[in-house]
């Protein structure tokens, strides 16, 4: 077996050297004067404060996210747990989990979270691994998840703000399904945010105090794999792939290497990159591109998690990035061709590429006998893919694969949350049964599927909330019929129009403007809901379509105040 070597600082310095018998230490709760807060509940925010995290949090699609030590501070995350305990309360909930990544804000804050709803009466489970003597361990996204599905935990606290920059903290919720909270949840806390600012004061503690309890979140997800069988390590062990892997000094490094490692899977070489921000993107995954290339194996690719493992990242055996549409139909292909899973459901949103379609188009018209696959689209956010897939669950068309552009995707069988681990090791199967580089799988696939179209994703950056939500709204021009092309290609209005209403089944007020062109084009302009950030996406067959559009799109945002990031 190969060594592995981390670079930066040894996130799995543990890993293999563990106690048997695992007993959870017996922490003591943090008393008042072990962390830097005046008092678990003593600092809340203002009414009008409160007013803006509800809009901020009811609007996002994955959480609160802020700068750390900026509006993610004392006050917010006081209120916010407060609020989450009188939901709680309302609910009848007993239990809670509460875990979360490797940031300050969340190391920092865990206790504070933890020790607020002992207080209120409810007992709450913390993750902590074998070997660690800290109040938790950094639990990854979908290990979280996968704990609450199992253990039926109605709520769960998920401290972390995913790829954004290190600098900012992230407050989520899973449910039971191991899922994203959706609305029905996030909506009556957020009003809870107002209630607990505008009494002033925090819910009231309850005569008897939670129990807090530990599991190992490692061994838990690991059984949970092994007993779905949702990874074929027997077919990736067997296949001599040189396996490179990068955790960009997020959750990654606690989990992948140890899963692939205990089941006889080896390791040409680990890293853990320093980013500004956990994203697996091209710029961030150069490190992992470049020991990709050393290498001579015929067989070998270079694998990434982001921040809290749900997002994955991808460089094939020339070093070449491989982007998340791309990833998301190499997945269904392979669940599809190599899988058996001859019908279901995939599940995109509105930004993901039509390649996938096509991919589903090409299935069907082989052999219309055998393949019946068809397309969902939600909007933007996990959570409604994951609310489809559980609607879908146990039909004939249930899902086979889930996923976003922003890099998450999740299987059949598995919980209906991005999971970045299983993500690449679905890759790995996919190279070993084709017995092929990555990269020329996906170029074959391009060819006889026709699946080649040019999807071009551009960030861009406004001075605040306000001017971009004022550049947005620029555009409502292409939707009302007031211009009929998108630099002179002619828009499809009743396609257009169509699109619109299907994904307003899902969230009432749409999400962004979505245009589709009468060449098949099809362009999205969208706000983050956590940060000054417009995205724009087009997705095309036709490469000069794509530069044209760009080009004019760009220069317009530039009008309206905007600048590429």
């Amino acid at each position: 077996m190969r060594v592995s070597s981390i670079q930066s600082r040894p996130l799995v310095r543990s890993i293999t050297n563990f106690r048997p018998n695992f007993i959870a230490p017996k922490l003591a709760p943090l008393a008042h004067d072990t962390f830097s807060f005046k008092g678990r509940d003593s600092e809340l925010l203002s009414v009008d404060d409160a007013k803006a995290a509800k809009a901020k949090y009811e609007t996002s699609t994955s959480g609160y996210r802020e700068i750390y030590g900026d509006k993610f501070n004392d006050k917010f995350v006081n209120t916010m747990t407060n609020a989450i305990a009188k939901y709680a309360h309302d609910n009848d909930i007993a239990v809670m989990g509460v875990g979360g990544d490797t940031r300050a804000a969340t190391i920092n804050y865990i206790p504070q979270i933890a020790n607020t709803l002992l207080d209120k009466g409810i007992d709450v489970k913390v993750p902590i691994m074998r070997g660690e003597d800290k109040f938790s361990s950094p639990a990854a996204s979908p290990v979280l998840a996968v704990y609450g599905k199992e253990y039926d935990i109605p709520l769960s606290v998920l401290m972390t703000a995913s790829h954004n920059p290190w600098t900012y903290g992230g407050y989520n919720l899973l449910t039971s399904e191991g899922a994203v909270a959706t609305d029905v949840v996030t909506r009556p806390i957020a009003e809870n945010i107002v209630k607990v600012a505008q009494d002033g004061k925090p819910v009231e503690n309850s005569a008897k105090r939670g129990e807090l309890t530990y599991f190992d979140p490692y061994e838990e997800y690991n059984e949970y794999i092994d007993s779905k069988k949702l990874i074929n390590y027997d077919l990736i062990k067997n296949a001599g792939i040189e396996i490179f892997y990068d955790g960009l000094e997020g959750t990654g490094n606690y989990y992948f290497p140890r899963m692939m490692e205990e089941h006889g899977v080896t390791f040409e070489r680990i890293l853990d990159s320093k980013v500004e921000g956990p994203e697996p993107n091209a710029k961030n995954l150069a490190n992992l591109s470049e020991e990709v290339k050393k290498s001579d194996a015929k067989l070998k690719v270079g694998l990434a998690t982001d921040g809290d493992s749900d997002r994955f990242g991808l460089v094939d055996e020339n070093g070449n990035y491989i982007n998340s549409n791309d990833v998301i139909m190499l997945v269904a292909y392979h669940m599809i061709k190599n899988e058996g899973m001859n019908k279901g459901t995939i599940i995109r949103n509105c930004a993901t590429s039509k390649r996938i379609d096509v991919l589903a188009d090409y299935f069907n018209k082989l052999d219309p006998e055998k393949y019946d696959i068809r397309v969902e689209e939600t909007p933007v956010g996990f959570k409604y893919l994951g609310d489809k897939m559980v609607e879908l669950e146990g039909t004939e068309h249930e899902v086979i694969v889930a996923g976003e552009e922003s890099g998450g995707l999740t299987i059949r069988n598995h919980i209906p949350e991005k999971d970045g681990f299983v993500a690449i090791s679905k890759i790995l199967e996919l190279i070993a049964a084709e017995g092929k580089p990555l990269g020329q799988i996906l170029a074959e696939l391009k060819e006889k599927a026709g699946t080649g179209y040019t999807s071009v994703a551009k960030k861009i950056g406004f001075a605040n909330e306000e001017a971009k939500d004022a550049g947005v709204k620029h555009f409502d021009k292409y939707l009302t019929g007031e211009v009929d092309n998108v630099a002179g290609y002619k828009i499809d209005f009743a396609k257009t129009k169509a699109a619109a209403e299907h994904i307003k089944e899902y969230k009432k007020q749409g999400d962004g403007t979505k245009l589709y062109l009468e060449n098949g084009t099809a362009i999205l302009i969208r706000k983050s809901g956590t940060e000054p950030i417009v995205r724009l996406t087009i997705d095309s067959a036709d490469d000069e379509v794509t530069a044209n559009l760009q080009k004019a799109l760009l220069a317009e945002m530039e009008e309206v105040g905007g600048f590429e990031k």
